[in-house]
């Protein structure tokens, strides 16, 4: 029994299709196309992003940007907060064997 037919089909389209891709990928004018719409897209997404930004300013909402701001803060005090606490926790301990040989001694 051959191979399954949608095997073959793949096959078929493959064979046909993928040397003018490889030409395509491995030509001069792939990456330059690929450089320029990377460009665009990053330069667009800037763009709307700021639009969007002072659309929700101007309704008083935070923007995806001070979003971003707020968790980024909020996950610098988390980390703040969980070095203290470790510090805190050493020092009760530190504190609690000195209370110990001090009545033991």
């Amino acid at each position: 029994m051959g191979a399954p037919w949608w095997l073959q089909a793949f096959n078929a389209v493959e064979g046909a299709v993928g040397p003018r891709v490889e030409e395509f990928v491995h030509g001069p004018t792939f990456s330059t196309s690929l450089v320029v719409v990377q460009k665009v897209k990053r330069g667009m997404k800037g763009q709307v992003e700021r639009r969007t930004s002072q659309v929700w300013h101007l309704v008083n909402l935070p923007a995806g940007t001070d979003v971003r701001r707020l968790r980024g803060q909020i996950g610098d005090l988390d980390h703040e907060v969980r070095a203290l606490r470790s510090a805190l926790e050493r020092e009760k301990r530190a504190r609690a064997r000195k209370e110990r040989s001090r009545d033991d001694g």
